[in-house]
This record gives structure tokens, C-alpha cells and sequence, in this order.
């Protein structure tokens, strides 16, 4: 079979059977049959050769079915992960996987077979030409990449996985089984456990707080910091700034997607969702798993709600309570922005009939 491109980086470190799936997945061995009842006992052991979209299934291949609109009986062959109400769906001679979430079962394999971050677990070192200050407290099976500089009065914990040209600064704290990514810069910053932080990005730097005084007028010192959750994932390019007095404040599991940037004393709680090139200004608030789409902008000191969504490209200038959905430029109830937008295009439509 020919390499695809994305394969070229990712190989399979060992043979995948069809019985390692259902291990990842929780699924019994009765379950699998009772959904494949035309195969044979032996369907168990077929071998996986390949993962791949759905519309390229071919023998051997694992993909995954989530939307029913993406039937196409022209696939007959391959191994594909679908919900128990659509195997019907599929043609008689596709080996079903039965899950309730088939894409989340699927990043499920992927993260098993491809995780970057756990893929160097046993071969963890300190390069020689990373710089390391003696009174810096290095746990056990830590790797520090080229180039590196772990500064006066760190703790690095168990675990952690330090990229090349790497700067941490004095007294940060990085805890268990966090992977930072190569030119990223740390300061006045403590990590917790197992977070993932991806290239350049750049966290505890002093926020953008200053009084306006002509020729006078400078940065105030911030002399707060930064506190990161267990868990969570921040993206390549981004910029956390410290706290003015106070901290900064990410919680638990939040996805910070690439290009986001987050000001002074912002407070983003646990399960968030941000996507990229999203800003928030200074003391924004966050409340629990608020989604916030890409390019929207939320001006300072406002609060959003938990369980709240924010359309993408919004701007945000007054809070907004739990359970929102926000939308528009300057945002308000997604609803009553969509009559709006429907209202003007009827007015423009009336303009040009008269």
C-alpha cells in the first residue's frame, strides 16, 4: 500500500488488530460480534494497515462514521467506528466498531498510537548544552532539550518534558508530566500537572497596564503571576501575561487553541474552550466551560457566564450571565442578533425595489 504524506511522520510503532481497538475502546468481545454477525470468529484478529477518511475506506482500514449524511454506499470494504442506530447505514461488508461517539473514539486510537507527548516517556535526557542553575531542583526522569535555560530556584518536577531553546525563569514551578515545546518562555509562572504548552508561546510576561502621561508614560511594574491547571492544553503562539497584583488564573482542562492572547489578572475556569486568535483584555472572566469561537475579541473587567458560547468573531463589551449564546459586533443574545441581521437584509432588500 502507497505511504500517504501524513504517514511520512506518523508511522505505527507495532502491528494494530482489530482486538486492540476494542481494548482502547472498553468494548466487549460479544458486543463487536453481535454487530458483525456475516464475519466469522476470526474478524477479531484482522489486521489495521491504515487510518483514514471515511470516503477512503479501503481493506484494512479504520475510519469513522458520525454523520449520517456521510453515507455513501459506494464503500464496502475497510473496519469503520459507527453509533449502533447507523450500522444499518453502512454496507453489510464493512466491519462495524459500535460506539456512542465515534469521532471521540477515534481521537481516542489516535492519542493511544500517536501522542507526541508521551512518545519520549523512556528516553528522557538533559542535553549538555542546556544551561541549568545549581539551585534549581530537578526531579526524576525530566528531559531539558539544546539549548535550554532553567534558572535560579525552579522546580522541575517529575516527568516533564523540556523541548529545545527553552527559558524558564526563576522560582517557576512545572509540575509532573508537562510537555513545553521548543522557544517557549516561562516567568513568574506555576504549571501544575500534565499540561501540554506548544511552540514560541509565551506565558507570565508583564501585562500591558500603564497611565497615559505623554513623554511620562510608562509600563507599571505587575508583580503578580501566573497559575495553570492540571490538564490543560495552550496552543502555539500564544501570550499569557502575569497579574497586576494578583494573578493570572487558568484552570483545569481548558483548550487554548494557537494565537491567543490573554491579559492581566484574567480568570479562566475550568473546561473552557478557547479558540484561536481570540483576546481578552485585562480581568476578563471566564465562568466554567464557556466556549469562546475564534477571532472574538472581550473588552476588560467583563464576565461571562458558565455553560455560555460566544460566536466567532463577536466583540464583547458587557458581561453576559450563564447559559448565554453571544453573537455579534458589539455582542448580545445570539438570537436577537440573528433578527437583526435578517431585518437589516430585508430594509436593504425594500431600498433597492423602491
Amino acid at each position: 500500500m502507497k505511504k500517504s504524506m501524513g504517514r511520512m511522520f506518523f508511522n505505527f510503532e507495532k502491528e494494530i488488530f482489530i482486538k486492540d481497538i476494542l481494548k482502547i475502546l472498553n468494548i466487549t468481545d460479544f458486543d463487536f460480534y453481535k454487530n458483525n454477525k456475516n464475519f466469522n470468529d476470526s474478524i477479531i484478529r484482522t489486521k489495521i494497515i491504515d487510518f483514514v477518511p471515511f470516503n477512503k475506506m479501503k481493506f484494512n482500514t479504520l475510519s469513522y462514521l458520525s454523520n449520517n449524511n456521510n453515507n455513501n454506499t459506494t464503500i464496502n470494504k475497510g473496519i469503520c467506528i459507527v453509533k449502533k442506530e447507523s450500522i444499518d447505514l453502512l454496507n453489510i461488508n464493512i466491519i462495524k466498531i459500535p460506539y456512542e461517539n465515534p469521532k471521540l473514539a477515534f481521537s481516542k486510537i489516535l492519542n493511544f498510537y500517536f501522542n507526541k507527548y508521551d512518545l519520549h516517556a523512556d528516553n528522557h535526557k538533559i542535553h549538555p548544552s542546556a544551561i541549568i542553575d545549581k539551585k534549581s531542583i530537578i526531579g526524576k526522569n525530566v528531559n531539558i532539550g539544546p539549548f535550554s535555560v532553567i534558572e535560579e530556584g525552579v522546580t522541575i518536577e517529575d516527568g516533564v518534558y523540556i523541548s529545545e531553546r527553552v527559558t524558564i525563569s526563576k522560582n517557576c514551578k512545572i509540575g509532573k508530566k508537562t510537555f513545553i515545546g521548543s522557544g517557549v518562555f516561562i516567568e513568574c509562572s506555576h504549571i501544575l500537572e500534565q499540561v501540554v504548552i506548544h511552540p514560541n508561546t509565551v506565558i507570565g510576561k508583564s501585562g500591558f497596564g500603564f497611565i497615559p502621561n505623554k513623554s511620562d508614560t510608562i509600563l507599571t511594574p505587575h508583580i503578580g503571576s501566573v497559575s495553570i491547571g492540571n490538564n490543560t492544553n495552550i496552543g502555539s503562539n500564544c501570550t499569557i501575561d502575569r497579574g497586576l497584583i494578583d494573578n493570572t488564573i487558568i484552570g483545569d482542562f481548558v483548550m487554548i487553541d494557537n494565537q491567543v492572547h490573554i491579559g492581566h489578572n484574567c480568570i479562566i475556569n475550568d473546561y473552557c474552550i478557547l479558540a484561536g486568535q481570540v483576546g481578552l483584555s485585562g480581568s476578563v472572566t471566564l465562568d466554567e466551560n464557556v466556549i469562546i469561537g475564534g477571532d472574538v475579541s472581550i473588552k476588560d473587567n467583563v464576565t461571562i457566564g458558565k455553560n455560555s458560547i460566544v460566536a466567532g468573531a463577536s466583540k464583547v463589551f458587557n458581561s453576559f450571565p450563564e447559559n448565554s449564546k453571544i453573537g455579534g459586533s458589539p455582542a448580545q443574545n445570539l438570537l436577537d442578533w440573528k433578527k437583526l441581521i435578517i431585518s437589516q437584509r430585508q430594509n436593504v432588500k425594500k431600498r433597492k425595489k423602491n
